[in-house]
């Protein structure tokens, strides 16, 4: 089968938004307890729970609305104040199926589209591979943190 370079991009981003990124996570926060999750080496930090609910915020404004054209309720400030939040993986839950929903009504041809949704003009493209980028940053500081609180209970960051 031969792709072209929006089909490619479309599949890449799904692969790795829903499912590769998120099964990484998911390994880390099995390894973790509830404290793990809250916890962090100094208050100008943020704790794996504040990553967790600032990464759903993120991507409900850049996909769920940016790309899906979807309401969007977010509070980025409470994401990063929130000390304990017993709701967070199903949050983060949330966003993933959101996500689900409107990568999957996407075709290749969306991802020249373009959107100001955002605040600024961008191409769906554009905005995929800001979303991608953005949580497998944040992804890689969930590792850390679980392979400092738990050592040897994951190994490393995917491909």
């Amino acid at each position: 089968m031969r792709f072209s370079l929006e089909s490619a991009l479309l599949e890449t981003s799904r692969t790795r938004l829903l499912d590769d990124y998120p099964a990484q996570i998911a390994d880390c926060l099995a390894a973790l307890t509830p404290e793990d999750i809250w916890w962090r080496p100094h208050e100008q930090s943020n704790a794996i729970g504040n990553i967790l609910l600032h990464l759903a915020g993120s991507n409900r404004y850049w996909i769920g609305y940016g790309v899906g054209a979807r309401a969007v309720e977010r509070n980025r400030p409470g994401e990063f104040a929130a000390r304990d939040a017993s709701e967070v993986l199903t949050v983060w839950a949330d966003s993933l199926a959101l996500c689900r929903d409107v990568l999957g009504s996407l075709e290749p041809r969306h991802l020249v589209e373009t959107t100001s949704r955002t605040g600024t003009p961008m191409t769906v493209a554009a905005i995929l591979l800001h979303a991608s980028h953005h949580v497998a940053t944040h992804m890689g500081q969930i590792v850390w943190i679980t392979k400092a609180r738990r050592p040897g209970s994951v190994i490393e960051v995917w491909i």
